[in-house]
């Protein structure tokens, strides 16, 4: 049965939230998990994720979260332009920022070294009206992460500072054993648009090359800030990168024009990573390799399709091998 909680000031935990703390019910909710009667917690691991990663040297304390929903609010007219939108690229970094700090925030309230196997969800809950991302005042962006906090003494980190990772914990036993530890969780976001993508086409077949330049400009701006994160954390390597461009017509929203513009999105997640120092590497045993004398293919009830997968072959042996044993039993009786 849970316990009657006092009242909160209600202001004062929405003071907390406006400058981007976490709720005083979280407060207390955490400080919970802390006690001497701390009880069974939810956790977002898996149960291979569960054992490797206290294999890894990594207690499981509890799950924690952050998240933000953020107004972009009204731009400065952008039409008749291409290139990078700042506002609303700023906006999606902005809210990213504030769910991971608060994702932190409650990591550091339950004394944990790391938040591992991070889940994100990234989505617009309203775009402008007139479908431009934010020309009229109307984009609005909702960020969310979900992990679970441990504790990892071998983990570097400033004090009050864990660690966040979205890798999971398949990923950091095999970092762990290889001697490299987390350092930063790195994220990017570019918007990028692009100024009447199909004018002067006539018709006529051919790369809208206007639009294939955005693209890779609009990479460039985001790996450019990605790199200069994994700089900042001291990272050696970028693990587990996960890159998502999406592009989109969107109305020139200019009198009655008749042409389209293109909105080019790149969202760009990773984890940095470094050697522990003075780690040893543990010796990777290679299994011998086995070759089957079977001859797979020369007969032509053996006969394996380009396609087929491992468990095609495995089946199509046993059903030879049974040809086989047959031919042998009819020889015998002859």
């Amino acid at each position: 049965m849970s316990r009657e909680r006092p009242p909160i000031d209600v202001r004062a935990s929405v003071e907390r939230v406006r400058r981007g703390g976490i709720p005083l019910r979280a407060v207390e909710r955490l400080q919970d998990e802390m006690g001497d009667d701390k009880q069974l917690f939810t956790s977002d691991l898996s149960v291979s994720e569960f054992l490797l990663a206290r294999d890894a040297a990594c207690e499981p304390i509890s799950q924690v979260m952050g998240s933000s929903i953020y107004h972009v609010g009204q731009i400065p007219d952008y039409k008749g332009k291409t290139g990078e939108i700042a506002v609303i690229s700023d906006g999606h970094r902005a809210s990213r920022r504030a769910a991971l700090h608060r994702l932190t925030e409650e990591a550091a309230l339950v004394g944990a070294d790391a938040v591992i196997g991070v889940r994100l969800r990234d989505r617009m809950i309203t775009m402008g009206a007139r479908g431009k991302g934010g020309d009229d005042g109307g984009e609005i962006l909702e960020f969310t992460v979900v992990g679970t906090a441990v504790r990892a003494p071998w983990i570097t980190h400033a004090p009050g500072e864990p660690v966040i990772t979205d890798l999971t914990g398949q990923d950091l036993w095999v970092l762990h054993r290889d001697g490299f530890e987390p350092c930063g969780f790195l994220f990017e976001f570019c918007r990028f648009h692009v100024w009447h993508v199909t004018q002067n086409t006539n018709f006529t077949q051919g790369e809208l090359t206007d639009a294939s330049n955005a693209a890779e400009q609009a990479r460039g701006i985001a790996a450019k800030k990605l790199l200069a994160q994994a700089t900042a954390c001291k990272a050696e390597f970028v693990v587990g990168s996960d890159m998502k461009m999406t592009m989109r017509e969107v109305p020139c929203g200019y009198g009655g024009c008749q042409l389209d513009d293109l909105d080019v999105d790149v969202s760009w997640f990773g984890t940095g990573v470094r050697r522990i120092p003075g780690s040893v590497p543990h010796e990777h045993h290679v299994p011998q390799l086995i070759l089957s004398m079977m001859p797979l293919g020369r007969r032509k009830d053996a006969a394996i399709d380009a396609e087929s997968d491992e468990d095609d072959v495995k089946v199509a042996a046993e059903e030879a091998e049974e040809a086989a044993l047959e031919a042998d039993d009819d020889a015998g009786g002859e």
